[in-house]
């Protein structure tokens, strides 16, 4: 599978809340990194991680408004996010997502935003 086709199957589960889908797109020793949080490490501990942003956001959508690609392991996606929390907070900014692939399984997701906005708009970030 291709980078390009990885990181889609990867937001047609976020989409779709199905963390085994989730789970799937990624090697087991993945790595996903966000602004001001540790790595989190494998796959166990990434779908662990996303079954609390799930939780958080009760309403998210990723709209790709940019498709870019080195052209063989690593895709970007520039997105626009619109969600709600679970204390009916609305959360709206852009980010970027920065997938490397390897044998059609996302080895390492860097996912790139304006924290500071984001934690100003909520006050909090999902937890690990």
């Amino acid at each position: 599978a291709s980078a390009e086709s990885a990181a889609r199957t990867y937001f047609d589960a976020v989409h779709s809340s199905n963390l085994d889908l989730l789970a799937s797109v990624f090697a087991p020793d993945a790595a996903l990194r966000f602004p001001t949080l540790d790595p989190v490490v494998g796959r166990d501990n990434i779908r662990a991680f996303y079954a609390n942003v799930f939780e958080f956001y009760t309403h998210r959508h990723d709209e790709i408004t940019c498709w870019m690609s080195n052209g063989s392991d690593t895709v970007a996606a520039e997105i626009h996010f619109d969600g709600t929390t679970n204390t009916g907070q609305n959360a709206e900014f852009e980010a970027v997502d920065i997938f490397h692939v390897k044998d059609g399984l996302i080895r390492e997701l860097r996912i790139y935003y304006d924290s500071y906005k984001v934690m100003s708009m909520l006050g909090t970030l999902p937890s690990r």
